[in-house]
């Protein structure tokens, strides 16, 4: 394992990532002590300096993050991974063993592992992107499956994982490009709702006061320094120990004013901003900042305080509920996800437009093509739902999946109309792929008569508000089935629009 290196996020990261992945992809094996355990540590250390395949760790309190690779021979990367985390269990039982019975049950008690994989991005997507779901992908299994198999503890069978638990691990870390991201499209969550007090300096406060205070609190983590209530800069208190670890650090800086010292370009956000925009600031820093806490303020004025820790903690609960409502064909938010998203929209009263996308003769085409065709049909239809929006839209865009082969977007109404052309010609290329070569000239309707046609269409029904017009959830579905009935009445891919006003003026045809 010489060589492994260490550090979250920064560019020998990504780069050791990106020059590995092509072989096959990359995997992470995450791995948290719920407690400090001095044979748990030994025994990690024993393991990782044993695993040839490790090529990254980092260490962030408890939690830990181990990334490995594959050679051109190797096996699949979730067998390499498989294989390394069978190791790392019979390594720990090992250590827990040698420390006795009551500590090898209080140990396993406080240990959750999750493993996730990740590939070379497809295009619109950042590597950096990829590898941050790679990581909440892993922390949300950790809250799921346990990898110590019951059985195994009650027998004192200590030689390998249970296949059936790893398998479930294994398996919904194997998710495609729409499980990837399709958790952080349901519930926004603001980060003030994250804030905590923190401790705050006035700028002229001195270094020594700071250095008392971090001496008789051993909670302290860092200090906020502000001027006239707003937030300046940060000092977190491992820097700080760290300059007066050396020879001249104490008369250097010890009555000094804490702003030479501090960090002067904190993250500051505001309360409103939501949990996952945030997070995404936060792990763009610089590394020698990636662990300080991110500021919050109200009004300009500081609010509190989070930790890094309570973002992703935040970001994998939002991961674990999208993921208990999400459609299990594409893993995109279903009907509550979709309810509340519109909800949640309306009430802000600010414009935006709603896409409701289906599929003309998709039973035409299950019946002749099968029904594995068909899904992978409709998953089409979600992932190219995804990249047009990934290119035309912004962050706060929504994709839900109502059930079968019907889709919703809400997404900005100045874009919506461009959005719905490309989402058109881009589905008019791509679906010759799913004929499998053969040319389509009639498809049979809903009622068995043969009409002529080229294959599948794709019918959108546009609906756009202007933030004014009184508006209900329920009143949505209502305009959009009438659209989609206009849509499916005509030849080919189109797309139907309508303005939402008390009139219900302005049908047309793109």
């Amino acid at each position: 394992m010489n060589g492994v290196g260490v550090g979250f996020f920064n560019r020998d990261m990504l780069r050791s990532i990106k020059e590995r992945w092509h072989e096959g992809g990359i995997g992470v094996i995450y791995v948290r002590f719920r407690l400090g355990n001095a044979l748990s540590e030994a025994a990690l250390q024993l393991w990782e300096s044993r695993e040839q395949r490790l090529f990254w760790r980092q260490r962030l309190e408890w939690d830990y993050f181990f990334l490995f690779d594959r050679q051109h021979k190797d096996e699949p990367i979730d067998k390499v991974i498989e294989k390394a985390l069978e190791r790392l269990y019979v390594s720990l039982r090992k250590s827990w063993a040698a420390g006795g019975k009551e500590n090898a049950e209080e140990c396993e008690t406080e240990l959750s592992m999750g493993v996730s994989t990740a590939y070379p991005p497809a295009t619109g997507r950042s590597s950096e992107s990829v590898v941050y779901r790679m990581m909440l992908d892993a922390m949300e299994q950790s809250a799921y499956h346990h990898p110590l198999d019951r059985e195994h503890k009650e027998s004192g069978t200590n030689s390998r994982l249970d296949k059936a638990s790893f398998g479930q691990l294994a398996a919904a870390s194997q998710t495609s490009h729409l499980h990837d991201v399709a958790g952080l499209y349901g519930r926004s969550v603001r980060i003030g709702t994250l804030a905590v007090p923190f401790p705050i300096f006035p700028a002229r406060a001195k270094v020594s006061e700071v250095a008392y205070l971090f001496d008789t609190n051993a909670k302290a983590q860092g200090v906020v320094i502000v001027d006239q209530g707003r937030p300046i800069g940060i000092l977190m208190k491992e820097k700080l120990h760290q300059m007066l670890a050396g020879q001249f650090g104490q008369p250097l800086y010890w009555n000094k004013p804490v702003v030479r010292i501090m960090n002067d370009q904190p993250l500051i956000v505001d309360e409103q901003l939501t949990v996952e925009h945030v997070s995404q600031l936060a792990m763009a820093r610089d590394f020698s900042q990636l662990y300080d806490v991110v500021l919050i303020t109200k009004d300009g004025k500081m609010a509190g305080a989070a930790s890094i820790r309570s973002i992703l903690e935040c970001m994998t609960t939002l991961r674990t509920e999208a993921a208990r409502t999400a459609n299990p064909l594409t893993g995109l938010p279903g009907n509550e996800e979709i309810q509340l998203e519109l909800r949640r929209r309306i009430a802000q009263a600010e414009p935006f437009a709603v896409i409701y996308a289906d599929l003309d003769y998709f039973k035409w085409y299950n019946d002749c093509f099968g029904f594995g065709m068909g899904d992978n049909l409709i998953r089409y239809l979600g992932e190219l739902l995804r990249g047009e929006l990934d290119q035309l839209g912004g962050s706060a865009d929504f994709i839900g999946h109502i059930g079968g082969d019907d889709f919703i977007a809400v997404t900005k109404a100045s874009i919506a109309e461009s959005l719905c052309k490309a989402l058109i010609a881009r589905f008019d290329h791509g679906i010759k792929a799913f004929y499998g070569g053969a040319e389509i000239s009639t498809v049979e309707d809903r009622h068995g008569n043969l009409i002529e046609r080229e294959g599948v269409t794709l019918s959108l029904s546009l609906m756009l508000w202007d933030g004014e017009v009184p508006l209900t959830t329920e009143e949505i579905p209502r305009l959009a089935a009438k659209l989609k009935k206009q849509a499916k009445a005509l030849k080919g891919s189109v797309c139907v629009i309508d303005q939402i006003s008390g009139m219900h003026h302005g049908e047309e045809r793109k």
